[in-house]
């Protein structure tokens, strides 16, 4: 035995483990599928921490370690070997750390700060505490080198291009053809239908018709919160409609909050649905007036689907005795410095209204966080308002990509990496709703919110919503941008105004978007555009490999002509 591996000799044989594990886990990942889908990131961490672990134990050394002649020194009791072996790599190891420190869906602060004491005690002090090191072994001829490179490049080659194999194949098998025709970058392993069964089972035996399920839950509770996906989500305002619109809203419920809009502006509103115009030329010029004015706290609300909605409940409330009582419960744009407290504020224009108009129940339409019933979001202040009273539903949608959004972009994911999806793409009339309370969905944990050092992260779903509702596929919703008449003149001259006073928003950039008219974006393009990151990955692994394999002929050139 001789000397310690250099610092650039263990930083290479660290990378051709970490290259080696990762392909590794995609032959893992593929070989499960059909039962299991093993999450990208922590699968990977434990399949690099069993790697090490099993070649320590059958062979002494890594991969990396091999082409570099070197491997574990033990100088403890024999006897317990592989004990030692297993607590020094699952404390210690730098998958190990990562899983260990961030491996959770709730990151807690206090177990982060344990954890990392605790390795870090165990890593300085390792050699003594495990008697396990890693040094050079003996042999040095040249013929040992030449065979560790030849066993080390082809070893690498077969495994690369196995788990090419494993993933293509696992790729094809768990995505829909739309997405591999139209989007074939963006395809990646999804869960199987085998390891769904649980979940299609649910829904074949408790699935309801959606507008059945709400207004059952209003003979349960007085009010029902939705919250509603992607604020420029289209589809979505499709199924809200038609919920509104039914004649047992109309009729035992009546009052509609939204957290679009300014509660000033609500007698704005009701005098534009009483309002006669000639034609619909004119209800959509007075509509896109009306929605410059004071329907958000930003320069411009410029979504499609809230101009169409609205429309929509003109035509449906005008001329009648009988309407849906549109209720705004935002505050004014002027009153951004209030945003910190906007959910208190929210709350008690909701609150106060159904109070002093002695309004029984009531639909409320909140996006993302601000349905949740959790301590300080809107949801929250109305169920203590109200106890016992309140049911909050959640509309299909994805997660928020941590990643991207600390890169400074907001794109969604699949939530729970697909897997409600592909549940729902298995059974006849996906578009459905239960409650999550004794269901297998209730049962996942919460990765609604995307923020894991967040509380709500150590709950599960069942915690956070009485109901879920499923209303069209990930690839069957879209996105819309602009309505007709939004930049006439004095709508303009209105934002100009409004530009001037507000921080950080320019009308150009929304004139420049909208020149060609109303923007689109498919779901395939919403939801899965994820996928191209990891495929990026996956590629990158695979050039980082073939340099490694250079690198490795280059040192071993080296090595026998020095």
């Amino acid at each position: 035995m001789k000397t310690k591996l250099g610092i650039l000799s263990e930083l290479l044989a660290l990378l051709i483990d970490t290259v080696f594990s990762y392909f590794v886990s995609q032959i893992v990942a593929g070989t499960l599928a059909y039962f299991y889908y093993m999450p990208p990131i922590n699968g990977f961490l434990i399949t690099w921490l069993s790697y090490y672990i099993v070649c320590y134990i059958i062979w002494r050394r890594t991969l990396g370690q091999y082409f570099f002649n070197a491997g574990i020194i033990d100088s403890g009791n024999k006897n317990l070997f592989i004990p030692r072996l297993i607590l020094r790599e699952s404390t210690t190891s730098l998958p190990a750390v990562i899983l260990l420190l961030f491996g959770w869906n709730y990151l807690s602060l206090i177990r982060f700060m344990v954890i990392l004491l605790i390795c870090s005690i165990f890593a300085i002090f390792r050699n003594k505490i495990f008697k396990i090191k890693i040094g050079k072994w003996i042999g040095r001829t040249t013929a040992e080198k030449q065979g560790r490179l030849k066993r080390c490049v082809c070893l690498f080659t077969v495994l690369m291009i196995t788990s090419t194999i494993v993933r293509t194949i696992n790729t094809l098998v768990t995505n829909s053809d739309l997405l591999i025709k139209e989007r074939t970058l963006y395809a990646v392993p999804r869960p199987s239908v085998h390891s769904v069964e649980k979940y299609v089972g649910f829904l074949k035996e408790n699935k309801s018709d959606i507008k059945d399920y709400i207004f059952g839950l209003f003979e349960k509770y007085d009010h029902v919160i939705l919250c509603e996906r992607a604020h420029k989500e289209m589809t979505q305002y499709e199924m809200i409609y038609d919920i509104v619109s039914d004649d047992r809203f109309v009729d035992s419920i009546g009052n509609l909050f939204t957290e679009i809009g300014c509660t000033d502006s609500r007698e704005a509103y009701k005098a534009f649905v009483n309002k006669e115009f000639r034609n619909e030329e004119e209800v959509d010029s007075n509509l896109a007036s009306f929605m410059t004015v004071n329907q958000s706290i930003h320069l411009l609300w410029p979504n499609t689907n809230w101009f169409n909605f609205l429309k929509r409940l003109y035509y449906f409330n005008h001329g009648k005795n009988k309407k849906v009582n549109l209720l705004f419960s935002d505050r004014n744009w002027i009153d951004r410095t209030e945003l910190d407290s906007r959910d208190s504020i929210m709350a008690e224009n909701i609150i106060s209204t159904l109070r002093a108009d002695s309004l029984k129940k009531s639909m409320i339409i909140m996006n993302y966080r601000h349905a949740y019933l959790t301590p300080g979001n809107c949801g929250y202040y109305i169920s203590r308002a109200f106890p016992g009273k309140v049911a909050n539903v959640m509309i299909n949608t994805g997660s928020v990509s941590l990643i991207d959004l600390l890169l400074g972009k907001e794109t969604m994911q699949p939530a729970l990496y697909g897997k409600w999806d592909t549940a729902f793409s298995q059974i006849e009339d996906p578009d459905c709703a239960f409650d999550l309370e004794s269901s297998p969905f209730g049962e996942d944990e919460f990765d609604h919110f995307v923020l894991p050092w967040n509380h709500v992260r150590s709950l599960k779903y069942k915690d956070m919503f009485t109901g879920f509702i499923h209303y069209k596929a990930p690839e069957e919703q879209y996105t819309g941008i602009g309505y007709s008449h939004v930049f006439d003149s004095e709508n303009e001259k209105r934002l100009r105004v409004r530009e001037s006073t507000l921080k950080g928003y320019s009308l150009d950039y929304w004139k420049e978007l909208l020149k060609n008219g109303i923007t689109r974006q498919d779901g395939v393009d919403i939801y899965y555009n994820s996928g191209l990151i990891q495929n990026q990955i996956y590629i990158t692994m695979c050039v980082i490999a073939i340099v490694l394999m250079v690198i490795m002929c280059l040192i071993n050139y080296y090595r026998i002509h020095r």
